[in-house]
Parts: structure tokens; sequence; C-alpha cells
């Protein structure tokens, strides 16, 4: 299974994330493609709150999910995504990706789920940093996402090093080639529509 992270405010960006633009796609479109192309049948959109402005338009039968634990940044999306794939496979693991990693690719995504081992998922690291909206989850952790906001604790960091330690997640240290896959758009600057419109 996969989830698209998708609900975040985009407030650094000005505009929203899910709509800019990859090679004349918008990056929701193209991270739902990525999902399938790696062998990915059951995907949803972690969509945020009910008040978020409209997405685009999305293949039918993708399902949008909204956040359960509000103003919680994207710790509610991966709870709202992992609670989606437990009630469809109690013991199996969800693939999450944020909306806003245009450098994703199909094997990158294959290698990361090479990595993983029965209810055992996998968080990719590089230089002691994980990178939990890149990352497989065993469906099984949702009770512990929920817990974790129920404690009012949002870091999905904090989430994953849970994982690490009581042997739920493993990690996949990265390359820097490996590590540059994972270079997010989160300002004007950084995306190349942005860059365009910026007077010199």
């Amino acid at each position: 299974m996969g989830v698209v992270l998708a609900g975040g405010r985009s407030l650094r960006m000005g505009r929203d994330k899910a709509w800019l633009e990859s090679d004349g796609q918008p990056l929701l479109l193209r991270q739902i493609g990525l999902l399938e192309q790696a062998g990915l049948r059951s995907i949803a959109i972690a969509a945020g709150p009910e008040s978020r402005p409209p997405l685009p338009n999305t293949p039918a039968g993708i399902p949008l999910l909204r956040d359960r634990f509000p103003d919680s940044g994207p710790m509610a999306g991966v709870e709202a995504g992992l609670g989606w794939a437990q009630a469809r496979s109690p013991n199996g693991w969800t693939l999450l990706v944020a909306v806003d990693l245009p450098e994703l690719s199909v094997n990158w995504l294959q290698r990361l789920m090479a990595q993983i081992a029965p209810d055992t998922g996998c968080v990719p690291m590089h230089q002691g940093r994980l990178e939990p909206l890149a990352a497989i989850y065993p469906n099984q952790a949702w009770a512990v996402a929920r817990e974790h906001l129920e404690t009012q604790k949002a870091s999905v960091q904090e989430f994953c090093r849970r994982g690490l330690e009581t042997g739920w997640m493993s990690r996949w240290e990265l390359s820097a080639q490996d590590h540059h896959t994972l270079l997010n758009w989160n300002t004007p600057s950084d995306w190349p529509g942005g860059r365009s419109n910026q007077v010199p």
C-alpha cells in the first residue's frame, strides 16, 4: 500500500505544493504515478483537514484521508495513512512519501522496498538524520502513531526513532547520491517555476 502525504499548508512556499509542476505534471499526480510504477495497487492521499483547498484531480478510486488530529503536521498524515492501511491489511506495510519530493524515482522506491523484513518497516537515514517522509511503515504501527499523537507528540522523527528502538523499524543508510533523491521544494527558490518568476 502507498500513501502520498499532501496535507501541508505550504506556508513557506506560498502556494499549494501539490499543484507545483514537475515536467508539466502536478507533483501529487507524479507521486501517485511513482507508487503505481513501483508496484503498489492500493494508494491513498493524506489530504489534511477538511478545510484544505482542492487538490488536482486524481484517478478514480483513490481516497482522500483527513487528519484526525488537527494542527499536528505530517504526523497527522502518517496516522491517517496507517489507519487506512491497517483496516485493509493489518499485517502489511505502507510506503509513505511526501508530495514535495520531485527527485524521487521508481528505482529509489524499489530499493527502499527491498530493505524491509516481515513486520518491520524501513526509514532512510543520512548522517544521523532520519528521513521519515519517504519511508515504509508496518501497518501495525498505527496504534503507536495514534498513541503518539494522543500524548501530544507530533514529531515524525521521534515516532520513527521509537520504532527503531523497539524493533518495528530498521534504517537504510543513504549515500550522498541517494540522499539527493530526497531533495524537497520548501520555498519559491527551491522550485524552478518559482525561481523563474523572481526579479533578477
